[in-house]
């Protein structure tokens, strides 16, 4: 009876230490087989600086800044410096709430579809923003309002509280190709209400007919009382848009950053068997983290570099309007992360900003102060933006991988500044545990490779995510613990990884000497 106890105790032990490494989540589980070979030829630039930043609305400053009511809050300092450990961060605000907010103008009525004044504390808060994160900001103006004076107050407002350092360039509006489709405000019983109220009659800032050429003129209009800064725009994939933004800015020889957004499904697709539609398999799928993403964008990604101008996904989340509960907050969004920031950088982006929001199924983090301490509640989806960040360091270029052809697995590969080579392995599957062989490039295999695991109970998991063996505590202070040291050695230059389903793995290779 003790040998039989002993056995059983053996084989549960074998079992917890498998899912523990990766291995397989239950005995029942299917596996497959696949192989994957790196080679040692780049397929892409250098990573950029400030490759991967966060978009956050105009609210979410004070929320996650004191302003004049205490220091900077140092939690939300270090998660940003996480993602961007060697050089300066990107952080867009802005959204849909840049349309919705404003300095007070003298002579200017506050405008109907404004909802927020920006004061004071406002102001001191995004100063402690840029100052304690040291970022570059992409700064967002009210075009909706339809009143270039507005802009103009606004853009010496930053340049006052903030100066050139820390200002990335300026966005004049927010989707300004939605202004007909999305209310400016409502009326309910006759009194002005934000639009995002029920019920109520829409009013909207702009009829049915404006399009690009409406919105070249008021940029026209807008930029002629602006200082000399960056600008950026249009916030939008629509090549109609991308181009007028073009031909306004480039006569005036203003550095120019050309925006899109990108969502990896749509929060207002109802049909549950449409791709597009929220849910934790389509989310782990290709169309959701590769078709969906860039849309029309291939051609002015190029454009923009041939002109001197970057390209930027300056918003992206994984399900639009502020994601989806259990969807958006999954382990799946860790995943989903990993493989459409690859992805676009394959393409040849400059930059990401993952769109987080207070409360928001989309969001990063949560910060709140407690008695005078800032602590951070860690979503999913930053552990999946945090390992993206460790397997492309910033200088980093894409490798050629080849093979990995089964629909579940993806497989990037990166050669750092370090001469080390990565590799991401991202196992999409919910049922079966993948049996990966992966084939080094020549010059590195002869020595065990680090591994770092992305683990959750599941891809519908919301907690529990450990990467590195490691988790953010509840109230975090922004830091994760050092991982636990693994490896995993060669043969003949190969090296064999299980990984469970919906999880991912890193392994790190050194050069030979």
């Amino acid at each position: 009876m003790i040998g039989c106890a002993l056995g059983r105790f053996v084989v549960v032990l074998g079992l917890l230490l498998a899912f523990a490494w990766g291995g397989v989540q239950a005995a029942t589980a299917s596996a497959y087989e696949s192989s994957v070979s790196v080679s040692g030829t780049s397929v892409a630039r250098p990573l950029p600086q400030g490759f991967l930043g966060i978009a956050i609305e105009f609210g979410a400053v004070q929320d996650w800044e004191p302003g004049g009511s205490g220091p900077p809050d140092p939690v939300l300092a270090q998660l940003v410096h996480n993602l961007n450990p060697t050089g300066r961060p990107s952080i867009r605000v802005g959204g849909e709430s840049a349309d919705r907010s404003w300095f007070p103008t003298p002579g200017v009525p506050q405008p109907l579809g404004v909802t927020d004044t920006l004061g004071p504390a406002w102001g001191q808060a995004i100063q402690q923003l840029a100052v304690s994160t040291n970022a570059k900001l992409l700064l967002g103006l009210n075009l909706e309002a339809n009143r270039p004076t507005i802009d103009q107050n606004e853009a010496h407002h930053y340049l006052r509280l903030l100066g050139k350092r820390y200002i990335s360039a300026l966005e004049i509006g927010n989707e300004p190709d939605l202004y007909p489709v999305i209310p400016w405000y409502k009326l309910v019983d006759g009194k002005v209400e934000p639009w995002y109220v029920h019920g109520g009659t829409p009013v909207f800032a702009r009829k049915r007919t404006y399009g690009p050429t409406q919105f070249g003129q008021e940029l026209a209009r807008t930029l002629a009382l602006l200082p000399k800064l960056p600008e950026a725009g249009p916030e939008t994939g629509h090549p109609e848009w991308l181009q007028q933004f073009i031909d306004v800015i480039r006569p005036r020889g203003l550095p120019m950053t050309l925006t899109s957004h990108a969502y990896g499904l749509n929060q207002c697709v109802k049909d549950p068997a449409a791709r597009s539609y929220p849910s934790v398999s389509h989310l782990l799928t290709l169309f959701a983290s590769r078709e969906n993403m860039l849309h029309y964008d291939a051609p002015y990604i190029a454009r923009a570099h041939a002109d001197g101008a970057s390209f930027r996904v300056d918003e992206m989340g994984s399900v639009t309007c502020n994601g989806r509960a259990g969807v958006s907050d999954t382990m799946a969004s860790a995943l989903w992360a990993l493989d459409a920031l690859f992805y676009v950088d394959s393409q040849d982006v400059d930059g990401v900003n993952l769109h987080s929001f207070p409360g928001s199924a989309n969001g990063l983090f949560d910060l709140a102060q407690v008695n005078g301490t800032w602590g951070a509640t860690v979503h999913p989806l930053y552990y999946g933006a945090l390992m993206f960040a460790q397997a492309a360091p910033e200088g980093s270029r894409l490798l050629t991988v080849h093979g990995g052809g089964e629909p579940q697995l993806r497989a990037w590969s990166t050669l750092g500044t370090d001469h080390k080579v990565r590799v991401l392995l991202i196992n999409d599957s919910l049922q079966s545990s993948g049996q990966i062989t992966v084939h080094s490039p020549a010059g590195w295999g002869s020595h065990a490779a680090s591994i770092e695991r992305l683990l959750a109970p599941s891809a519908s998991a919301t907690t529990d995510v450990t990467l590195g063996g490691q988790s953010f505590t509840p109230d975090s202070d922004g830091v994760l613990a050092a991982p636990r040291p693994l490896t995993v050695s060669p043969r003949r230059g190969a090296y064999a990884v299980t990984l469970a389903p919906g999880t991912a793995a890193l392994l790190t290779l050194s050069p030979h000497p």
